[in-house]
């Protein structure tokens, strides 16, 4: 028993338990990964397009993300900003269940905003994440999609 409570013994315990660990999630990122990169063709998946209205002068920018289900029907979903132009920040980050616009059966649509705070153009990048349930079970799926923000003359 004292030999377990070597300094050798409780690191390699540790690094035992840290690996176990972490491999489990590595397994899980990659199951919510390769869904929206279309690993096997019966699995649900979803597709994603985003649209911003250009407007003439600084103000608030809205955008529209499309959030369309392949292989399965819709259950919950969200949308994160990953990147947006430095003139035109995002008012929220995230675009939850109070942000839908629309949602049938087809098709689900989140309200975004951006506050622009000076004359641009730029792209804004945002990742949709949703739960779909097909005929192989409800999966975790994502996919990104990029709009064009434009704010002022256009170059």
């Amino acid at each position: 028993m004292a030999r377990f409570f070597e300094r050798g013994a409780g690191a390699r315990i540790a690094l035992l338990f840290t690996g176990l660990f972490a491999s489990s999630f590595v397994g899980t990122a990659r199951a919510a990964g390769d869904a929206g990169r279309g690993a096997d063709e019966r699995l649900p998946s979803i597709d994603v397009r985003a649209s911003c209205e250009a407007l003439a002068g600084p103000g608030k920018v809205r955008c529209a993300v499309h959030v369309r289900p392949e292989r399965g029907v819709w259950r919950w979903g969200d949308v994160i900003v990953v990147a947006a132009p430095p003139f035109a920040p995002p008012l929220r980050t995230r675009a939850g269940l109070a942000e839908l616009v629309r949602k049938d059966e087809s098709e689900v649509e989140f309200a975004l905003a951006l506050a622009a705070v000076a004359d641009g153009s730029g792209t804004l990048r945002i990742k949709a994440r949703a739960v779909v349930c097909g005929e192989s079970g409800c999966r975790p799926v994502f996919a990104e999609a990029d709009a064009r923000v434009t704010v002022g003359a256009s170059p």
